[in-house]
C-alpha cells in the first residue's frame, strides 16, 4: 500500500541552511546514503532530459537494485516528492535572504537574480513535474506552496511600494507580479518564445516596473528634461 506523504512535508526549505547531519545508527544512515543517491540518480536523469524516467533506469543511475528502490519509496510518485524535496533544498539553500529595506534598484536587483537562479535550476524537474502533477496530490500541493510563497516574497520585498495602495489594488498587483515571475512564465519566454535569460529577465523587469510604478534609471533623465 502506498504510503501518504503529507502535504507539510512538501516545502521544507530554508535558506542558507545547512544539510541535515546524517543519522548516528549505522543502519539508518546506510539507508539515509541509499535513498539520497536514488534521489540524486532521478534528478540527473531528469536534467538529462529523461522527464519521465522508469525505475529500471534510476535503479541503474543510483547503482542499486529496483527492489532497493521499492524498499525505501512505496511508489515513484513518493520518489519523486522526496527528489523535488531534495533539489529545492538543495537550491534554496545557496539563496541569501533579501532585505525589504533599501533603495528599490537594489531589492529588484536582488530579487530578479534569485529569480532568474530558481527558475533556470528548476527547470529540468519542473518540465518533468508537469506531467505528473495531475496525478499527484502531493505535488500539486506542493508546487501551490511554492506559489503561495512567491505571492508573499513579493509582498515582504516591496513593500515599501505596494503600501500606499488600497489593499483590494494591492492584491491584484501582487497577483499580476506574481503571474509574470511564475516557472510557467518563464519556460513560455524561454522555451517557446525562444529568449536568452537576459531578455526573459528584463521583460519581468519591465512588468515589476510598470505594476509597482517606478521608472528605469534610463527613463529617469528623460522624464527629468520633460518636466
Amino acid at each position: 500500500m502506498s504510503r501518504t506523504v503529507e502535504p507539510s512535508e512538501a516545502l521544507k526549505w530554508e535558506r542558507g541552511g545547512q544539510e541535515a547531519p546524517p543519522p548516528r545508527d549505522g543502519r539508518e544512515a546506510r539507508a539515509e546514503r541509499t535513498k539520497k543517491a536514488v534521489a540524486d540518480a532521478l534528478i540527473d536523469l531528469i536534467e538529462d532530459g529523461d522527464l519521465r524516467p522508469t525505475s529500471r533506469a534510476i535503479a541503474e543511475r543510483a547503482g542499486v537494485s529496483e527492489r532497493t528502490i521499492f524498499q525505501h519509496f512505496a511508489d515513484l510518485e513518493t520518489l519523486f516528492s522526496a527528489a523535488a524535496r531534495r533539489l529545492g533544498e538543495r537550491i534554496v539553500r545557496k539563496l541569501e535572504y533579501i532585505s525589504a529595506e533599501g533603495p528599490f534598484e537594489d531589492r529588484l536587483k536582488n530579487y530578479l537574480d534569485e529569480l532568474v537562479y530558481l527558475h533556470e535550476s528548476m527547470t529540468p524537474v519542473r518540465r518533468a513535474s508537469r506531467l505528473h502533477e495531475p496525478f499527484s496530490p502531493v505535488l500539486e500541493h506542493a508546487l501551490r506552496s511554492w506559489r503561495d510563497e512567491m505571492r508573499r516574497g513579493i509582498a515582504r520585498v516591496f513593500s515599501a511600494e505596494l503600501g500606499g495602495n488600497p489593499e483590494e489594488r494591492r492584491r491584484d498587483i501582487i497577483e499580476g507580479l506574481a503571474l509574470v515571475a511564475t516557472w510557467g512564465s518563464w519556460e513560455n519566454m524561454r522555451h517557446h518564445s525562444e529568449m536568452n535569460s537576459s531578455r526573459a529577465r528584463g521583460v519581468i523587469e519591465l512588468n515589476f516596473r510598470a505594476l509597482l510604478e517606478q521608472p528605469s534609471a534610463v527613463d529617469e533623465p528623460r522624464a527629468s528634461k520633460e518636466s
